[in-house]
């Protein structure tokens, strides 16, 4: 799935522009599976993220072609993502056509009523969750027909659409990064399908992704491989550090450098979430049990129930955080591998696992052409 696309390469190279990163990786097909060219990233400082760097595409650009160059990519034509908090994602319940072009005025006009834009200053992306050819029934409770008489459980046949977008002023913002960084923008996504490839795969199970990032902390419940639910809060890794440099009075750099110890220390080891994270995991979990509600409470779903979460992201290396979820909501946690599907050198393994979860999105993407 992508806003636009072209046509498939050798070597794929997934860029994940987060909210105080960039990671690269670069994949090539063989014999139908992902094999490791090479990755990257660039960490930057605390008060130079944020979604300020797209506001900078000059400085972006540069530091895309500096990670390229230090790493070795070898791939010209690249594929990103938007930012989940930049994307307006929706469902439709449309009437079922033949020809799935026949529904795109009825699309606008949908979009017309839901999107935060006028529908000509946004691109568009629209997936058919059923295909093209399946009928879909939607349950009613009741239809008022002409004559006045209620008839109950009458069955619509429809169509599922899952309509994205994003404001084409953002988009332009990337295109302009890629050409500084000399790099062909192949094809823009979104991170939901770029972590459901990463991670998530064939399973047709409900599952939830949450990516704990720097600055924003994405919640996704996917059905079947199709993000349902997708929200974004202002809250992450950053927020863990600020409290580090307020309650134990230290500089930026050494409060960063400290959660990022107190993460290595902590995995693997015993006891329960670190007294700091409290205040942080609180919110995350309110919105977490919010989205399974709204999940559940979606006409246009079937299983209604999450089985699990899956968690990614940089800042889910953070000691203890998937047994505090797991107790917490009483239900399977765990961290996500993006490797899980990729060939790598042995001699690579511990760093790829370190690594991993803020790399997922980065893999998800270079992923894409090869789905």
């Amino acid at each position: 799935m992508g806003l636009f696309g072209g046509s498939k390469k050798n070597t794929y190279l997934g860029v994940d522009i987060g909210g105080s990163s960039i990671k690269v990786v670069e994949l090539a097909n063989e014999k139908g599976r992902a094999r490791l060219m090479t990755y990257g990233y660039l960490e930057l400082p605390l008060q130079d993220g944020g979604d300020g760097l797209l506001d900078q595409p000059k400085k972006a650009g540069e530091l895309l072609a500096q990670i390229c160059k230090e790493s070795d990519v070898k791939a010209t034509q690249a594929m990103t993502a938007l930012q989940t908090a930049n994307v307006f994602s929706t469902i439709l319940a449309l009437p079922k056509s033949k020809d799935p072009k026949q529904l795109k005025p009825l699309i606008d006009v949908e979009l017309a009523k839901l999107a935060p834009l006028p529908v000509s200053e946004m691109i568009t992306y629209s997936t058919f969750i059923d295909g093209e050819k399946k009928e879909v029934e939607k349950p009613r409770s009741q239809e008022v027909e002409k004559d006045g008489v209620v008839k109950k459980n009458v069955k619509d046949k429809f169509t599922r659409v899952l309509v994205t977008g994003a404001a084409k002023t953002l988009v332009q913002k990337y295109i302009d990064v890629f050409k500084i960084a000399k790099l062909n923008l192949q094809a823009i996504d979104t991170e939901s399908f770029a972590l459901i490839r990463a991670l998530i795969g064939k399973d047709k199970g409900a599952i939830m992704i949450l990516d704990l990032g720097s600055r924003r902390t994405n919640l996704f419940v996917v059905e079947k491989g199709i993000p349902f639910v997708a929200r974004s809060i202002n809250l992450g890794g950053d927020s863990v550090t600020k409290r580090i440099v307020e309650q134990m009075q230290m500089n930026e750099e050494d409060a960063e450098r400290a959660k990022r110890d107190l993460g290595i220390a902590g995995n693997g080891g015993t006891g329960g979430l670190p007294k700091i994270l409290e205040p942080i995991m609180q919110p995350i979990v309110n919105e977490i049990r919010f989205a399974f509600q709204l999940y559940a409470n979606m006409e246009l779903t079937e299983i209604k129930r999450v089985e699990k979460i899956i968690l990614t992201g940089g800042s889910s290396h953070l000691p203890h955080i998937p047994e505090y979820l797991s107790e917490t909501l009483n239900m399977n946690v765990y961290r996500g591998d993006p490797w899980a599907r990729v060939v790598y050198p042995k001699d690579l393994a511990t760093v790829l696992e370190e690594i991993g979860p803020r790399m997922a999105v980065a893999v998800g993407l270079a992923m894409r052409e090869m789905d």
